[in-house]
């Protein structure tokens, strides 16, 4: 703006200068069916961008002109004048850092396996905040007009599908629930096949006589039908409605369908039993993922979100911040308690079906699936194999799904999904701090030679202290006294020794405690900044982050500050702004 002014300013003859705008994607293919992107008009048309393109859009402002017949236009003396209203900032639940893992990690799945499309998405199963979200092939926003519709689809939301085996879950917390069943029930299942209604059902191996458990365990098809013809259609239908079957999750994502979960007096006399299985229905990724979530948490429906507060541009102060709470309990803890141990044996036990999802010192739980795809009511042999679990088994954090359609090499969940969870999981670890404690405490760890390092030149501080962290480094910043180790400091590329730009201190593992002890230190002695110069954006942000509530009269850039440089921090402080 500051260039434009000057050309206009030199009234060079024959130079005509116009302004426009475009929304520019710092971290381009990232997150891209999150955040969606827009028109050159700046309207959202996907993702959060259309979600909340009023939020995002602001109000224009307007004032009354005249333009003279040279096509000159002068401002009315006395006129009217409304001053625009910016936009609000949108904060989402989305980690960077994990974002980036999930997507390199399933992308390398996809091609491994040769699938044609995966999706996988994360959730907080506790307040149901999905912490990341991708899906291959994806699209730049930048340039969303140069990619293929299938590339912008955001299958975890829109796709309807055959769960398969992961539908299980429903199965057993329905047997559970209505008391014809516990993890102990013996079932017959013979040698591999049974026919229920003149229709043949089959298992990959003949388990003979075992265990609900065990059939959760092997995934046995046939004990699970004959679970559910124990129990009938009402407990089955009660249970997957409670768990959200049926109807949308309400993600604050545009697209989401329902699925399709039929009342028991339309169906026939097989559905019972394939419905126990995942066929005979339709349901989203997202909603399979909610239910996980349940068990994960002790039998509680959570809504799924993506926003976690939307801030007033101007201010900074939070308009709108998402208050995670349950739908309903969809089953009780007794419940959950009881078949949690079966799904921790599908990853950890020879012959359990996930047993690629390990990661050492890590207790997981889940559940794999493999589901033969229909196309106009005819089964195709194409499968989605799929896996979904969670972790810490202990205390749950992370709920993760991953499904992969028609893949080529390999169409079992426990071959080419399990897989990419447990490489997931294994580089997340590092950004969940309780976890890693868990798994490798500080004094445990080995000494992480320099060279081992990634790369982080020229990544915002932020961005590349949680990526040393999620590789197992503890990253403290060195700065200056006022500057808090937690400070938010986007766009400030580390390379760069801006004042509030500080360098990355590494601090191997072994002198972790150290480096804590030092960062205390540092924050005892956290002081007034000099803001002047600054945007009021900007300001605002580091004194929130600082804990200080401020106080802002303009815009633009700030050139006063109630109190000075060098001060003890305030609670409260003034700032005025002015525009350049």
């Amino acid at each position: 703006e500051e260039t434009k002014e000057k050309l206009d300013a030199e009234r060079v003859p024959g130079l005509i200068v116009k302004g426009s705008y475009r929304r520019h994607y710092t971290y381009g293919e990232t997150a891209a069916h999150v955040l969606g992107h827009v028109t050159r008009d700046m309207d959202g048309v996907a993702g959060i961008e259309l979600q909340l393109d009023a939020a995002l859009s602001g109000t224009p402002g307007r004032q009354a002109v005249q333009r003279d017949r040279r096509d000159v236009v002068r401002a009315v003396v006395g006129g009217t004048r409304v001053e625009p209203v910016d936009g609000q900032n949108v904060v989402l639940t989305i980690d960077l850092v994990r974002q980036s893992i999930l997507e390199e990690e399933l992308a390398r799945g996809v091609q491994e396996a040769g699938a044609r499309w995966g999706t996988a998405v994360a959730m907080d199963p506790h307040t149901g905040a999905i912490l990341a979200m991708a899906n291959v092939p994806t699209y730049d926003p930048n340039r969303a007009g140069s990619f293929a519709e299938a590339s912008r689809r955001n299958h975890a939301v829109v796709d309807r599908i055959e769960p398969g085996s992961t539908f299980k879950l429903v199965t057993a917390v329905a047997a559970l629930e209505s008391g014809t069943s516990t993890p102990e029930s013996v079932l017959q299942t013979g040698n591999g096949t049974h026919t229920f209604s003149r229709r043949t059902m089959r298992d990959t191996h003949g388990y003979g006589t075992i265990s609900l458990a065990d059939a959760i365990v092997h995934s046995s098809n046939i004990g699970m039908a004959l679970t559910a013809e124990r129990m009938g259609r009402g407990p089955l239908y009660r249970t997957a409605r409670a768990l959200g079957f049926g109807q949308p999750t309400t993600i604050d994502l545009p697209g989401e369908v329902a699925g399709n979960l039929r009342r028991p007096e339309t169906w026939d006399a097989t559905t019972l039993p394939w419905m126990s299985t995942g066929y005979s229905l339709d349901v989203t990724p997202l909603q399979i993922l909610t239910a996980y979530a349940a068990l994960a948490n002790g039998g509680l429906l959570v809504h799924p979100h993506v926003v976690a507060e939307r801030l007033d541009a101007r201010t900074g102060r939070a308009v709108w911040t998402a208050r995670p709470d349950s739908v309903r309990r969809a089953f009780s803890e007794e419940t959950a308690r009881a078949l949690m141990p079966a799904f921790e044996r599908v990853v950890t036990e020879r012959g359990g079906t996930g047993a690629a999802a390990q990661v050492e010192g890590l207790r997981v739980a889940g559940k794999t699936g493999t589901a033969q795809t229909a196309v106009n009511g005819r089964y195709l042999n194409q499968y989605r194999a799929s896996f979904v679990g969670l972790f810490p088994v202990e205390a749950p954090e992370v709920v993760l799904y991953v499904l992969m359609d028609s893949p080529r090499n390999g169409s079992y969940g426990g071959v080419v999904a399990a897989p990419v969870f447990g490489r997931v999981a294994r580089r997340w670890i590092g950004t969940f701090p309780r976890v890693a404690q868990r798994v490798a405490p500080a004094e445990a760890v080995p000494h992480r030679a320099s060279a081992a390092v990634p790369s982080v030149a020229g990544m915002p501080s932020v961005l590349a202290a949680s990526r040393l962290r999620a590789e197992g480094f503890d990253v403290a910043l060195d700065a200056a006294p006022w500057l808090p180790a937690s400070l938010t400091t986007e766009g400030l590329a580390v390379a760069r020794r801006a004042p509030l730009a500080a360098p990355l201190d590494l601090v191997a593992p072994e002198r972790m405690a150290s480096s804590r002890a030092a960062t205390r230190t540092a924050r005892a002695r956290q002081a007034m900044p000099d803001l002047r110069g600054q945007s009021v954006r900007t300001a605002v942000s580091w004194l929130r982050a600082l804990g200080v509530e401020p106080t802002v009269s303009g815009a633009g850039s700030v050139v006063t500050q109630s109190v000075p440089a060098g001060r003890p921090l305030p609670r409260r402080v003034t700032l005025t702004g002015q525009a350049r």
